[in-house]
């Protein structure tokens, strides 16, 4: 018989029977009716059962191998650790072949050290999750594997880290934090982690200073921001079919909104 611990296995199980008797349910849909059957209230109770029941990769297993060595003298934040294992399972419950970046940023949504400087970035959390969970939804149905093998990071997630520990080791600190990571996302510029990031005006230098002086963003008047916001819209609609001038288009904007805050 099985367990509490097969529930995503016994979810689409359950998917593929109602929809063989022609009754459409979400992936989302299963798991919550599996976590009842189980007794729990929702699925995130069920989650967080499972996964105090399994033990977790060890943080420094999602590093590139020549970062792991240097990783190994670092210590990982504790609100990290969750936030990587989130991410990790975010791609698995989907069924995703790879764990993407934008992965990870759903992740540091949540994270209290990445989450304070995003705030202080004037970054709308809400729109920003939006944005990636409907990215991650619609946009990476090309990762959809049938196998029961867990996600790997890609090759840009492995970097994101490996910056984000050489950068902790050059500053003479000892653990690596969200906040860190959440940096480190910026030099991916061909990302839709640091695109929607960048969409909402916070740049690289924004984070970095509050992160070193405790300097919060000064959000721009409501006429200019929608102004700034409407310009955006169209300049990138007219833009869609031609990617790379898009992602310049939104590095000459978030620069202009830099510059419209300074005294």
């Amino acid at each position: 018989m099985r367990d509490f611990r097969e529930a995503k296995a016994m979810a689409r199980a359950l998917r593929d029977a109602l929809k063989a008797k022609a009754i459409e349910t979400t992936h989302t849909e299963a798991l919550e009716l599996i976590a009842k059957a189980f007794g729990y209230e929702n699925w995130n109770i069920l989650s967080a059962r499972i996964e105090a029941a399994e033990r977790p990769a060890a943080a420094s297993a999602l590093l590139p191998a020549e970062a792991r060595h240097d990783a190994a003298l670092l210590t990982f934040s504790p609100s990290l650790e969750r936030s990587l294992r989130r991410a990790h399972s975010l791609a698995n419950e989907r069924h995703h072949k790879y764990t993407t970046i934008e992965h990870l940023l759903v992740a540091l949504v949540d994270d209290q050290d990445a989450a304070d400087v995003m705030r202080a970035s004037s970054v709308d959390m809400d729109k920003l999750r939006r944005n990636l969970v409907t990215y991650v939804e619609s946009e990476l149905a090309g990762l959809v594997t049938d196998g029961a093998e867990d996600a790997k990071p890609t090759a840009g997630f492995q970097r994101v880290f490996q910056r984000a520990v050489i950068h902790v080791q050059s500053s003479g600190r000892e653990e690596v934090t969200g906040a860190n990571v959440l940096i480190a996302i910026f030099a991916e510029r061909e990302s839709h982690a640091a695109y929607y990031l960048q969409e909402q005006g916070m740049t690289r230098v924004d984070a970095v200073n509050y992160i070193s002086h405790g300097i919060k963003k000064v959000p721009l008047p409501p006429l200019v921001k929608a102004a700034f916001d409407h310009l955006h819209e169209t300049v990138s609609k007219r833009l869609k079919d031609d990617p790379d001038a898009e992602a310049r288009l939104v590095e000459i904007l978030a620069r202009t909104d830099a510059d419209l805050q300074r005294p």
